[in-house]
């Protein structure tokens, strides 16, 4: 596969993965004031759909800024502090576009919840998404070098107790 394919792969998935997150949240507010009588059905979906679009641009954008710091070799040094700072950055780039395009109609106080929201939003699931690269980094580096794809006739076996990836010839 080539590589500009990947990164697209890459891109598409991380958008999903923010969609899915931030889906998953709204809903769970949206059952609590369904539940409670303050919104009906049909507006919890909508705002859930409206969220979960929202989580996936700011995937798109949080992952392309990801890959061109991948190209300059920040992505080894990226701290939680840095990628967390990029998350912000998209959801405020995200921000500034609906702003430019549609933000005419808003008001002042649903502009600024807006632009609260997905800078929240943005830094919030760019610090998650470090934290779990970082954990199955650790995870990874301790199980040692796995062959590549496509190896051979090698069955790759993984003793979690041990931390070791033992390699056996059929």
């Amino acid at each position: 596969m080539p590589r500009w394919l990947r990164l697209v792969r890459g891109m598409v998935g991380t958008g999903l993965t923010f969609a899915a997150g931030v889906g998953g949240v709204v809903s769970i507010f949206g059952a609590v004031a369904w539940l409670r009588g303050r919104a009906t059905g049909i507006e919890v979906l909508e705002t859930v759909g409206r969220f979960s679009v929202a989580g996936f641009v700011l995937g798109l954008g949080f992952s392309g800024v990801l890959v061109i710091a991948a190209r300059t070799g920040l992505f080894k040094k990226l701290s939680l502090r840095i990628g967390t700072s990029l998350g912000v950055g998209a959801g405020l780039l995200y921000w500034l576009a609906l702003a430019t395009t549609g933000g005419r109609s808003w008001s002042p106080r649903l502009a600024v919840l807006n632009l609260v929201t997905l800078v929240v939003m943005g830094g919030g699931l760019a610090a998650a998404t470090v934290l779990i690269a970082r954990r199955a980094g650790s995870l990874l580096g301790r199980a040692g070098e796995l062959p590549s794809v496509g190896a051979g006739d090698e069955e790759v076996v993984h003793d979690r107790r041990k931390s070791k990836v033992d390699v056996r010839r059929r």
